[in-house]
């Protein structure tokens, strides 16, 4: 689009923070850093505030990250993940159970915190790019936004950026262009068959259908969701179709996503016109690619970014923990990706009791205290991964 100096304006925060996107990590890394005195102002490109609907999973670390419990945003909890390969089953008990949140009412929590601690949420702004340098070059940043109903187009001048705008992210794209990967994730509501266990999460590994799995989430004794990720979104929608047909399950409605993946060279920061830009959440691939989970790790990442912004130590250093935590996750998504329904057979006949309790104990977000520990418990699993890792990428699919 072509700037037009009579649509122009110039806001005058230069010491201000602006966090471009008010997605839950956005929203987070706002209020932390508002409740901190600083002046910052939440950017987000629809014109309505107003999140799409969606029903995640998360782990019990959610409150601990958080600092509070989210009560309006939880509808369920999940005791047990029973999980289902072709000629095997295994059953986890979890110590403390997993929630079942909603999205939209979670950042519609996350948005009041931190417009009560003095965040501004700024709605119907697209972000669309930099202009370098404000200010003689003192650390200083022009944001172009254009607004999503006019061609009125405004700049602010910023001290640093968070960029939270997702998997999509222009922030990102503006400040460290390169690829960015992502999956496509689909799931339908459906009613709960009457002899479900509302706290019960099913998962079905499919291995000629997705790398993936497929899943049921109760969110009620009444409903659930079931889906599907895998990498291009028509070929999830007529998997998942197949898969409600096959299950007798009939769709109600559709929540669709995309979904960021990890990088091992994931480099989460830039710098433009000698100021800061910090990416967390989608737009930094803060995802675990085991489960193609991200509230939590985003969360995180949020947290990260104001540690970096308030302390001594830099983005990268607050990150480490959570880059650990990711870069397992893809490791084991590297070894995954090659298992076929055989080799997942013997993975669950492989859940032995130390196994078990491992798994219930630790969570999906604390993997790098727990995996180290797996071979110990289960010796067989060392022999399982070694034969996958020496077997030719792009087999599993083959083989059944």
């Amino acid at each position: 689009m072509t700037q037009s100096t009579s649509h122009l304006s110039l806001s005058t925060h230069p010491k201000s923070i602006a966090v471009v996107g008010a997605s839950t990590a956005g929203l987070f890394a706002a209020a932390l850093l508002a409740e901190r005195g600083l002046s910052v102002r939440v950017y987000e490109a629809n014109g309505s505030f107003n999140a799409l609907p969606r029903t995640l999973i998360v782990t019990s670390r959610l409150p601990q990250v958080l600092g509070f419990v989210p009560t309006e945003a939880i509808v369920n909890q999940v005791h047990h993940i029973e999980l289902i390969s072709r000629g095997a089953s295994a059953r986890i008990t979890l110590r403390k159970p997993d929630l079942i949140i909603e999205r939209e009412s979670l950042v519609g929590l996350l948005a009041e915190r931190a417009q009560r601690a003095g965040a501004e949420i700024v709605s119907g702004q697209r972000f669309v790019g930099f202009d370098g340098a404000a200010g003689g070059g003192h650390g200083e940043l022009r944001l172009r936004f254009v607004d999503a109903t006019s061609d009125y187009q405004r700049e602010e001048r910023v001290a640093l950026v968070i960029g939270a705008d997702g998997v999509r992210s222009q922030v990102a794209q503006a400040a460290a262009p390169k690829q960015r990967d992502s999956v496509a994730l689909l799931q339908a509501l459906v009613a709960l068959p009457p002899k479900a266990d509302p706290h019960t999460v099913r998962v079905w590994f499919e291995r000629g259908d997705t790398r993936f799995f497929y899943w049921l989430i109760p969110e009620s004794k009444e409903r659930a969701v079931v889906g599907l990720i895998g990498e291009e979104a028509a070929e999830v929608k007529e998997r998942l179709a197949r898969f409600l047909g096959a299950q007798g399950f009939e769709p109600l409605e559709y929540q669709a996503a995309p979904v960021a993946a990890h990088r091992f060279s994931s480099r989460p920061w830039a710098e433009v016109g000698g100021s800061r830009v910090l990416l967390v959440g989608d737009a930094a691939g803060q995802v675990k690619m085991t489960t193609v989970g991200g509230v939590v790790t985003g969360l995180r990442g949020a947290r990260a970014a104001v540690d970096a912004v308030l302390g001594r130590n830099s983005y990268r250093q607050e990150l480490r923990e959570l880059k650990r935590e990711l870069d397992l996750h893809l490791l084991m998504r590297s070894i995954l990706d090659r298992f076929t329904d055989a080799d997942y057979d013997t993975l669950l006949h492989s859940l032995n009791r130390r196994i078990k309790d491992i798994l219930e104990t630790r969570n999906r977000d604390e993997m790098v205290r727990a995996f180290w520990s797996l071979p110990f418990a289960q010796p067989r699993l060392l022999s399982l991964a070694a034969g996958v890792l020496l077997r030719k990428p792009g087999a599993a699919g083959r083989r059944r």
